[in-house]
């Protein structure tokens, strides 16, 4: 995806949490990454996955980018691109979400992602 993700947490935070909360992030960086050639979204762009044999988190964030396409009149355009659909600016904040979500279901009461 291109980016950083740090977590701040409690320091009694449930390890096996954190490294939920890091498996998704780094589930995300695999399939939505358009700087790997084998993420699922570099195949897509060349044409050599199609969206129905994508994992399926690729359905949800490009609804999603669809959503804030319509949300934005336009000025959020994953497909705007010349290399072809690009969700990084929606799916950073989807994989972060996620995350927080996980350390949420924890109980992990004070956590910033």
């Amino acid at each position: 995806m291109g980016t950083v993700f740090s977590l701040r947490l409690e320091p009694d935070a449930d390890p096996a949490a954190i490294a939920e909360a890091c498996r998704l992030i780094h589930r995300a960086d695999e399939v939505f990454s358009t700087w790997r050639g084998d993420s699922a979204i570099s195949r897509m762009r060349r044409g050599d996955l199609a969206l129905g044999d994508a994992p399926p988190e690729v359905a949800e964030v490009l609804d999603l980018c669809h959503r804030a396409g319509r949300l934005t009149d336009g000025l959020f355009d994953a497909w705007a691109s010349p290399d072809g659909v690009d969700p990084t600016g929606v799916v950073k904040g989807w994989a972060g979400q996620r995350a927080a979500e996980a350390l949420h279901a924890a109980e992990i009461g004070r956590a910033h992602v």
